[in-house]
């Protein structure tokens, strides 16, 4: 309750102080959608500093920095450069004050701590699925467990983010499924049975696929890797 007040008694004092400073001229050159989104974005990274969500915090602060280019004179920082610096340093950051605890999804439970001896993650899903998973992730860190029986396709979309997605616990009833990816600045970890037969169809713009454990002699079903990859890696490890 105490981290819930805070975060709001946050964002009413922000709003106090920039509606201020917009009346009296303070934001000469910023329009009254900009300031809408930098009230948005501004709790945002309170809340992240609070839960050490370190792409809640670069990102935000990466958007205002395009925001008020401008009048801070670092038009030539944006927006690219001010971008994948917000993606390092969040990665960066993250794998040097990484938490033992994250957050893990129960269908039952909701949101409850999932420990993580090795990494912190934004959030941990691990639920029953349909034949067909539907996953997305912008500006954060997650881990995705598969639990289908009867896996036939699964559409994952990772921006400016770090992803895990573990298939060892999907089932195919067929002879053939399909992974689709959608990632842009990002990096992505994808854990294959290796009686699965992977045909990698995936389109990249500046980014690599790389595979592990590969075994030559497979017999089992096909799994077509279709989508797009743009400033990201793809790393396959066969289980």
């Amino acid at each position: 309750m105490r981290h819930k007040n805070l975060f709001w008694g946050f964002f009413f004092i922000a709003a106090a102080v920039l509606i201020i400073l917009y009346v009296i001229g303070g934001f000469a050159n910023v329009n009254i959608w900009s300031l809408a989104l930098t009230l948005i974005l501004l709790p945002i990274i309170f809340d992240s500093c609070v839960r050490l969500h370190f792409f809640g915090i670069f990102f935000p602060m990466a958007i205002l920095a395009i925001i008020y280019a401008q009048p801070l004179g670092i038009t030539n920082l944006t927006p690219w450069p001010v971008l994948l610096t917000a993606l390092f340093g969040s990665i960066g950051f993250s794998i040097l004050f990484h938490n033992k605890h994250t957050y893990c999804f129960h269908k039952d439970y909701g949101w409850h701590k999932h420990d993580d001896k090795n990494e912190h993650f934004s959030e941990v899903v691990d639920a029953p699925d349909e034949d067909t998973i539907n996953f997305d992730v912008k500006f954060s860190s997650s881990i995705k467990y598969i639990n289908t029986d009867d896996f036939k396709q699964a559409n994952l979309s990772c921006k400016f983010g770090v992803l895990k997605v573990y298939f060892d616990n999907a089932k195919i009833k067929g002879d053939t499924a399909q992974i689709y990816l959608d990632a842009s600045f990002s990096g992505i970890e994808l854990y294959i049975p290796k009686s699965w037969k992977l045909a990698n169809d995936i389109r990249t713009t500046a980014s690599g696929v790389e595979e592990k454990n590969r075994r030559a002699d497979v017999a089992g079903p096909t799994v077509t890797l279709a989508g797009n990859l743009n400033f990201s890696g793809v790393e396959i490890i066969y289980v």
